[in-house]
């Protein structure tokens, strides 16, 4: 159980990554090794210290407590994705006949940040220089932009006493293969509506990890 924990929570965090590299590859835009170990190792960093932060909050609390915390954490931030998945899907239809007008790529996961939005509706946003690859400077922004889930879920998970270095592991590699899967799959395909399907399961199971702490 404790091993599909931290295959479910890497899933979650990284569903956003292969959205990403769908829309890059339906663009044809390049992600090379080192910009893609970059984006990797930023979310790698993000969840090391979330991780650390959280255990140190918990060290001032029984441990039962604590986990039960770190669920309802969990729970809570799920909510929210869910949520902002529901409002994303409010917005008038004009506004998304335009966006496929233009060719742009539906995003699967939103944030409260303009940043990732703009990102992963239109990846050229992100290849500042219009070169058609990502550069290792580029892989920067786009990096800490989809490492913003792991400051929040990281903090929770490590109070649910999951291993940082195993999670930071465990998510390292998820992020990497899963955008890296998206890259490939977004040369076949084409905006087919695939992230309104899947733009509630990270919402979804980190809700349900959560519950399996809380109970």
């Amino acid at each position: 159980m404790e091993l599909l924990s931290y295959v479910l929570f890497a899933l979650a965090l990284n569903l956003d990554s292969f959205g990403a590299g769908i829309a890059y590859g339906v663009r044809q835009i390049k992600v090379p090794l080192l910009s893609l170990s970059i984006i990797s190792l930023i979310s790698v960093t993000a969840i090391v210290f979330s991780m650390l932060g959280g255990q140190l909050f918990m060290s001032f609390m029984p441990a039962g407590l604590a986990h039960r915390l770190g669920g309802i954490l969990l729970v809570l931030i799920g909510l929210w994705v869910l949520y902002q998945t529901y409002r994303s899907g409010q917005a008038p239809a004009k506004d998304s006949r335009e966006e496929n007008s233009a060719g742009k790529v539906i995003k699967i996961h939103i944030r409260p940040l303009g940043l990732i939005v703009q990102i992963l509706r239109e990846p050229a946003r992100a290849d500042l220089d219009s070169s058609g690859v990502i550069s290792p400077g580029e892989a920067l922004v786009l990096g800490a932009a989809l490492a913003m889930d792991a400051l929040g879920a990281g903090f929770a998970v490590s109070m649910m006493g999951l291993s940082i270095i195993l999670t930071a592991l465990v998510v390292g590699l998820g992020h990497f293969f899963l955008t890296y899967l998206g890259l490939l799959a977004g040369r076949t395909i084409t905006n087919c509506g695939i992230g309104r399907h899947l733009a509630i399961l990270p919402g979804l199971i980190l809700i349900t990890l959560g519950m399996f702490k809380i109970f």
